[in-house]
């Protein structure tokens, strides 16, 4: 009896060794003959998706793909089929206008499940076809000069905004957590523009029907899921039991209410205001063979989902910075005051200022509203690096706006630090090396929007909402950290999050 049961239990064992042995086997079979072998990374990732789904899920992603870049070099391998590119000069390639590199698996994660059914969009979509499509009929409502259409919309939501500061703050000298409050104004002017009324966020002082925490929450399950994408099938798109957050859902959800409310008023006979849902449902005429009300969902999705929190993003990184920078702050407040223009600002009267532009592309650098790799797919006949290393047709490639924007062939040494001089003319340059180098400069930190045919249409917008709200805050108020060692804590999910931002907001006496 003792015999047979070292003779299983004898069995048992080698039947695990042997396992193990195959295991090793795959795994060296794997890294020798890799298309990818010659591409170095951290040694997990050459095996499995799991060590950067991992790192993506601890918020801060962007950190550690700036340090894979600086140990191993110009090309990560990142995963076993997903290589990070670190090259300014790629971006145009692998971002291009013509023939565009399709999107990765990784964007299917923010697809919407309705009635069993997934449906993707315009930010998420694979089929670039598809994609150009249903832009062509509202790229020409995104310019700068249609957005500007918009100011006094902003506007209304802009005095909201710093009356609120002014009565809760400035009287009473409560901490404002601006955090908080600039997603509030971020949100709110996003509303406003895209369907004439405000979600509310400002007045009652407080997240509305969960719209920003629901958002959050989706983008917390996307980035790491996103990076095994076949998860999502078996969590949220599984047709038995649905696991986790719902990405995009409630922006949907809550798209579909407006529509419906709209056509409701229109046929109770009341106004009409020049918004983007106003917009989009007068392309019905133009384009009726693709223009439906769920493509106005479609397309108010976006306006809800996107605008708020990769604006409110770069809004958080202003106020941080100038807070923890007094030279910057007092610059600013320096050429705001002698521009001496009426408030709210408006665009006319800002557009040319030198530091506040200075500011503001510092904060999008320094700070990307958007800072993982924005996966493409290698075109079939692959592609040669400038260094001669060829990755075949198929692989996931992408640059992460947050490892160019410190590359220090760009920006100059200090590309880790906040330093808005940097977009000034120094001293020793001409005029047409200034603007070469500034040229430069902002191809690189323009990506922070992406690039080619899927760059984010509502870049004009949120550069004028930022301008014009700092133009106006700092005019009207000194905004300074409670305590200026504090720092503040963020969370990289796709959007950056930045928290516990408390600040004094008290009116300014101008001397």
């Amino acid at each position: 009896m003792d015999f047979l049961v070292l003779l299983v239990h004898g069995s048992l064992l080698w039947a695990v060794i042997y396992a193990i042995l195959c295991c090793i086997a795959v795994i060296l079979f794997w890294e020798l003959f890799s298309p990818l072998h010659a591409f170095p990374g951290p040694p997990a990732a050459r095996f499995t998706n799991i060590w950067r789904a991992m790192v993506t899920a601890s918020g801060h992603v962007d950190q550690a793909n700036i340090k894979w870049h600086r140990t191993y070099g110009s090309a990560v391998r990142v995963g076993p089929n997903t290589i990070s590119i670190n090259d300014p000069e790629l971006i145009r390639t692998i971002y291009a206008t013509k023939n565009p590199w399709p999107k990765s698996d990784m964007y299917r994660t923010n697809d919407v499940l309705i009635n069993g059914v997934r449906l993707s969009n315009l930010f998420n979509t694979q089929d670039n076809h598809w994609h150009d499509t249903y832009m062509n009929p509202i790229r020409s409502l995104w310019t700068m000069t249609k957005v500007l259409d918009m100011e006094s919309l902003i506007d209304e939501t802009l005095n909201k905004f710093t009356a609120k500061m002014d009565v809760k703050f400035a009287d009473v000298e409560h901490n404002c957590m601006m955090d908080e409050w600039l997603g509030y104004f971020a949100w709110d002017v996003m509303a406003n523009i895209s369907f004439g009324k405000h979600y509310g966020f400002i007045d009652e002082e407080r997240d509305v029907e969960n719209l920003i925490a629901d958002s959050t929450k989706g983008l917390y399950y996307f980035a790491p899921i996103s990076q095994i994408p076949w998860l999502d099938c078996l969590l949220d798109k599984n047709l038995i039991k649905r696991i986790g957050p719902k990405p995009t859902l409630t922006g949907v959800n809550y798209a579909i209410d407006v529509v419906t409310t709209y056509h409701q008023a229109l046929g109770s006979g009341s106004g009409r205001v020049e918004h983007y849902l106003d917009k989009y449902v007068k392309l019905k005429e133009a384009h009726p063979k693709i223009m439906d009300d769920n493509q106005v969902v479609n397309y108010l999705m976006l306006n809800i989902l996107a605008g708020g929190d990769t604006t409110s993003s770069t809004m958080r990184a202003v106020v941080y910075y100038l807070s923890k920078n007094t030279s910057a702050y007092q610059k600013l407040i320096s050429e705001l005051d002698a521009a001496n223009f009426s408030l709210p600002a408006k665009w006319r009267d800002i557009r040319k200022l030198t530091y506040l532009d200075a500011v503001v592309q510092e904060a999008l650098r320094i700070n990307p509203g958007i800072a993982m790799i924005l996966e493409r797919v290698v075109p079939q006949s692959g592609f040669t690096l400038p260094d001669g290393r060829f990755i075949p047709g198929g692989t996931a490639i992408g640059i992460n706006p947050a490892v160019t924007n410190r590359n220090v062939d760009v920006f100059g040494q200090d590309a880790d630090h906040f330093n808005p001089d940097r977009w000034l003319k120094k001293d020793e340059e001409n005029e047409e090396e200034f603007r070469d180098r500034c040229r430069k400069m902002k191809d690189v930190a323009s990506f922070v929007f992406g690039g080619g045919n899927r760059v984010c249409m509502g870049r004009n917008l949120a550069i004028l909402e930022i301008y014009k709200l700092f133009a106006t805050l700092y005019s009207l108020f000194d905004i300074k950290l409670v305590n200026n060692d504090h720092s503040w804590k963020y969370h990289n999910a796709w959007f950056v999050y930045q928290y516990n931002i408390p600040m004094t907001v008290s009116r300014r006496v101008k001397t």
